[in-house]
C-alpha cells in the first residue's frame, strides 16, 4: 500500500508537473475546513537557506511547543518532508492521511506539491501541531504553501534559479518571492541588494508589516569539521553544521525566535542554544567519512556552490590536503554556465572533476556538461557508483555535489558500501 501511494504521487509529478496557481489548493483546503487556519505558522522563502532556516527554527520551538516542519525537497525519504518535533511522518500515518485526502487530490487534480501540501496540513491539524514551520516549494506568490496566514515571513536571499518559471533576472525572482509578505505581518530578510531591499522595504510600507534586515555582526567564531560556535548579541551559539552560510542561517533564525517572543511565543536563550546545538540537516556540506574525506552537499545553483568551495578552503585548512575530486551531477535545465564559472573560479581547489549522471530523467548528460569546462582533468561517467569508484582509486578527498538527487544517491550508495 505505501510503496503504491508513493508510485501513485510520483506519477502526479511526472503527468502534472508545475502549474502556478492557488485556486486547486485553496479549493481542497476549504472543503477540508482549513485544517492550515488551526496551528499558528512561520513562513520561509527565498534562494537558499531556507530550508536550514526553517529546519533550526522548528529544532529550537520544539523545546517547548508542538511543532510541524514542512519543507522540501526531501533527500532520501518523501517523509521527511512532514515531520513534528524533528520525527518524520510513519509509512501508517502517511497511509492515513493519503486515504483521508485522495478524493479531494483528485476531485481538484492536484499536482505533486499540492498534494503533500494538503497532506501536511491535514497532517499536523490532526497532530494537535502548535506551531507549524512551512518552507515555501518554489517562489512565493503561487506556491501551494501560500495559503497560510503567518506569524512572520522570512526571505532569506535572493539569486537566480527556477528561471522558467520566476523570471530571467534577481529583481523579477525577487517580485516573486515577495508574494509571501502578508498585511500586518513581520518580514526578516538578509537580502544584500539594494534594488532588492528597496523593493522589499517599499512592500512592507504598503502592508504596514515591519521589515527586519539582517546583516550579520557574528564574532568570536570557532570552527572544525564537527560544528562551529559563533557570538552573536553577546551570547554563544554552537551548530554542527559547516561554512559561514550556515552561522548565517543560524542568526537568522535566533532574530525569527526573538521576534516571535514579541508575539507571546515562549521560548528561553537555553532552549534557543540548545536547539541549534541539537539540528540535524543531511546533505549540507555533510562529512560522510574521513577516511577517505567524503563530503556530499546538496548545491545546485551559484550561491551554493560558491558557499561549498568557501567551507571546503576551511575544512582544507584543518585538514592539510591539497585538492579534491570533484563529483558533479547536475540537472538539464540548471544554468550550466554559472554554475561552471564557479567552478573555474574556484579551480586552484579541484584536482580533477567526475561528471556524472544521476538516476533521474532530467540529470544532464555528462559530455554536455564537459562543454562548459576548459579543463583536461575532466572524466565523464554513466552513474553516480561508477564516479565515486572512479573518484576512491585517485586518492584524494572527494566532494559530491550537483543537485539533490546527486547527493541522495551518493549518499546511498556510500551508506551500502
Amino acid at each position: 500500500m505505501y510503496k503504491d501511494i508513493i508510485s501513485y504521487l510520483y506519477n502526479l509529478r511526472s503527468s502534472k508537473g508545475i502549474e502556478l496557481t492557488l485556486e486547486r489548493i485553496r479549493n481542497a483546503l476549504n472543503e477540508c475546513k482549513n485544517p492550515q487556519e488551526k496551528f499558528k505558522s512561520i513562513h520561509i522563502g527565498g534562494t537558499k537557506g531556507k530550508g536550514s532556516v526553517s529546519t533550526m527554527i522548528a529544532s529550537i520551538l520544539k523545546e517547548n511547543y508542538n511543532v510541524g516542519l514542512y519543507t522540501s525537497p526531501h533527500l532520501i525519504d518523501i517523509r521527511e518532508r512532514i515531520q513534528i518535533n524533528n520525527k518524520k511522518i510513519s509509512k501508517r500515518e502517511f497511509v492515513e492521511i493519503f486515504n483521508e485526502c485522495k478524493n479531494l487530490i483528485e476531485k481538484f487534480n492536484l499536482t505533486f506539491f499540492e498534494a503533500l501540501t494538503l497532506m501536511a496540513f491535514v497532517y499536523f491539524e490532526k497532530k494537535g501541531v502548535e506551531i507549524g514551520v512551512i518552507e515555501v516549494g518554489m517562489g512565493g506568490r503561487y506556491d501551494a504553501t501560500n495559503v497560510i496566514n503567518p506569524m512572520l515571513s522570512i526571505i532569506t536571499n535572493i539569486s537566480i534559479d527556477h528561471q522558467e518559471f520566476l523570471g530571467k533576472d534577481e529583481i523579477s525572482i525577487a517580485k516573486e518571492k515577495a508574494g509571501i509578505i502578508k498585511e500586518n505581518v513581520p518580514l526578516i530578510t538578509s537580502v544584500s541588494q539594494d534594488e532588492i531591499l528597496n523593493l522589499y522595504k517599499e512592500i512592507c510600507r504598503q502592508k504596514n508589516s515591519k521589515l527586519i534586515h539582517l546583516k550579520f555582526f557574528p564574532k568570536g567564531i570557532y570552527k572544525n569539521t564537527k560544528f562551529q560556535e559563533f557570538v552573536y548579541k553577546g551570547k554563544r551559539y554552537k551548530i554542527p553544521l559547516l561554512g559561514f552560510h550556515q552561522i548565517k542561517n543560524a542568526v537568522c533564525a535566533i532574530e525569527a525566535i526573538e521576534n516571535l517572543k514579541e508575539k507571546g511565543i515562549k521560548i528561553s536563550d537555553y532552549a534557543i542554544k540548545k536547539g541549534l546545538k541539537n539540528v540535524k540537516i543531511k546533505g549540507r556540506i555533510e562529512i560522510f567519512s574521513d577516511d577517505p574525506l567524503i563530503i556530499v552537499d546538496v548545491a545546485h545553483n551559484k550561491i551554493s556552490f560558491k558557499a561549498l568551495f568557501d567551507t571546503i578552503k576551511e575544512i582544507r585548512e584543518i585538514k592539510n590536503f591539497d585538492k579534491i575530486i570533484l563529483i558533479l551531477g547536475i540537472l538539464k535545465y540548471k544554468n550550466m554556465e554559472e554554475i561552471f564559472n564557479i567552478v573555474s573560479k574556484f579551480s586552484e581547489l579541484i584536482d580533477k572533476i567526475i561528471l556524472t549522471k544521476v538516476n533521474y530523467e532530467l540529470s544532464a548528460e555528462p559530455e554536455y556538461m564537459k562543454k562548459f569546462l576548459n579543463n583536461n582533468n575532466v572524466f565523464c561517467t554513466k552513474s553516480v557508483k561508477e564516479a565515486i569508484d572512479l573518484a576512491k582509486n585517485l586518492n584524494k578527498p572527494i566532494v559530491i555535489a550537483g543537485s539533490f538527487f546527486t547527493a541522495a544517491e551518493a549518499e546511498g550508495i556510500l551508506t551500502k558500501n
